[in-house]
C-alpha cells in the first residue's frame, strides 16, 4: 500500500488552548474509560465502575453515580438521559433532571454488554454482546418504555463479540453493527426476522474497535481496528478507502501510536481523526478521501494513553480522558490558559473558506 499524503491545514478548526486539568477518583489508580460532551460539560466513565458528571472546565464532578457490579464499558447521552452499559449484562438509563441515584430504567441480558444504541426516534435499544460460553455473540432489542429483558435477539450475524452498535441518525429503522470477527453489518428493521433485516456486510480484515457514520446523510461509515488500521465505506458496503495502519502517518515531530476516535462534524460535513501518543499528545486530522491533512497538536503530558475525547465545535470547547486518571479541556479562548487548576489532591477531584469537504466520488 502507498503512502498516504498528509498535508497541513491548520485553519480547519480553532486553535484550541488549555483550559483546565484534574486527576479523577481517588488516589493514582483510576482509569478513565470514556469521556463524552453533554448539554452541561461532560460524562467520564472510569475503572471504578462509577460515571462523573462534570460541568463545563470542571476540575471537580458535580454528580458521581455507581450502578454497575462490571466494567462500563460505554455511556451516552441523549437529551436530559445518561445511559451506561457493562459487563454485569445491563444497561441502566438515569434522568439526569431527578437527584436519584437509582436509574429509572434498567434493561438486562445474559450476556455482558459491550456497546448500545438507542434509535433515532427512540423506539428501540439495541445492545451487542460478548461472545459466551455457548460460542454466541448476540444483538439484542428492547422496548425503551419497559424496563426487562430484550424482546428480539439476533445471534447469527457475528460469531465474535459485538464491540460496536449505532443507530442510524436519520433513519430510525436502521443500524450497524462491528464486531471483532471483522464483520460490519447494516440492518434495516422493517424487516421482521434476521436473514432479512440483514441488508449489506462488510468484511473489513481486521477487529472492529469503532465504527460510526458519518456523511450528510448518514450515507458513508468508518471503521477501526485493533490493528491501528482506519477504513471509509459506504453504508451498501462499498470499501471507499483503506488507510492501513495509522502509525505510519506520523511525520516530522508527530508520532502516532493509536487512534483514539473519529469524529464527523455536520456543520462542516467533515470526518475527523482523533490520533495519540505515547507521550501524552492527541493529534487532529481532517480524514479525505486520498489523503488526510493535520490540523492541529493537544498535549496532555505524562498521562497515559487517552481512551476518552470529545468536543462540541459549535461551543469551542474539547475534552480528553487518559488511562492514567487525567481528565483535560480545552478552549478556543486563548485567556482560559492563563488560570488553569489543576488540583492534586487524592480525594474526590472533581474553517477555512476553501477548506476541502468529504467528497467520496
Amino acid at each position: 500500500m502507498s503512502r498516504i499524503p498528509v498535508t497541513q491545514a491548520p485553519s480547519l478548526l480553532p486553535v484550541l488552548y488549555p483550559a483546565a486539568s484534574a486527576p479523577v477518583g481517588r488516589g493514582g489508580n483510576t482509569y478513565i474509560y470514556e469521556a463524552i460532551h453533554t448539554a452541561r460539560g461532560a460524562a467520564v466513565s472510569t475503572s471504578t465502575q462509577e460515571v462523573h458528571l462534570y460541568e463545563h472546565f470542571g476540575v471537580q464532578p458535580v454528580r458521581t453515580i455507581k450502578y454497575h457490579s462490571d466494567r462500563v464499558t460505554q455511556i451516552r447521552v441523549r437529551e436530559e438521559s445518561l445511559m451506561s452499559s457493562s459487563r454485569d449484562g445491563q444497561i441502566a438509563i438515569w434522568d439526569l433532571r431527578q437527584a436519584s441515584s437509582a436509574p429509572s430504567l434498567v434493561f438486562k441480558s445474559d450476556d455482558a454488554i459491550l456497546s448500545f444504541d438507542l434509535s433515532a426516534d427512540s423506539s428501540v435499544l439495541v445492545g451487542g454482546t460478548q461472545l459466551n460460553s455457548d460460542y454466541a455473540a448476540k444483538i439484542q432489542f428492547w422496548d425503551p418504555r419497559a424496563a426487562g429483558g430484550p424482546v428480539k435477539v439476533f445471534e447469527d450475524s457475528h460469531s465474535d463479540d459485538v464491540t460496536q452498535i449505532h443507530c442510524n441518525p436519520n433513519a430510525p429503522k436502521q443500524f450497524l453493527s462491528g464486531s471483532t470477527d471483522g464483520l460490519l453489518c447494516t440492518f434495516d428493521l422493517a424487516q421482521p426476522d434476521e436473514d432479512d433485516a440483514l441488508q449489506f456486510v462488510a468484511n473489513t480484515g481486521a477487529s472492529v474497535s469503532q465504527c460510526g457514520y458519518f456523511g450528510p446523510d448518514a450515507q458513508f461509515v468508518y471503521v477501526q481496528s485493533d490493528m491501528e488500521t482506519l477504513q471509509l465505506w459506504t453504508t451498501e458496503a462499498t470499501q471507499l478507502a483503506d488507510f492501513g495502519d495509522v502509525r505510519e502517518l506520523g511525520q516530522g515531530d508527530v508520532t502516532i501510536d493509536y487512534i483514539v476516535k473519529c469524529k464527523y462534524d455536520p456543520g462542516s460535513q467533515r470526518l475527523y481523526m482523533i490520533a495519540g501518543n505515547n507521550g501524552g499528545e492527541v493529534h487532529l486530522l481532517h480524514v479525505g478521501v486520498e489523503s488526510m491533512e493535520y490540523i492541529q497538536k493537544l498535549a496532555l503530558g505524562n498521562a497515559g494513553i487517552v481512551r476518552g475525547f470529545d468536543w462540541d465545535l459549535s461551543d469551542g470547547w474539547a475534552v480528553a480522558g487518559c488511562e492514567g486518571g487525567k481528565l483535560a479541556w480545552w478552549s478556543k479562548l486563548e485567556q482560559m490558559a492563563s488560570s488553569i487548576v489543576t488540583p492534586t489532591s487524592a480525594g474526590p477531584r472533581r474553517p477555512g473558506p476553501n477548506s476541502r469537504r468529504f467528497t467520496p466520488y
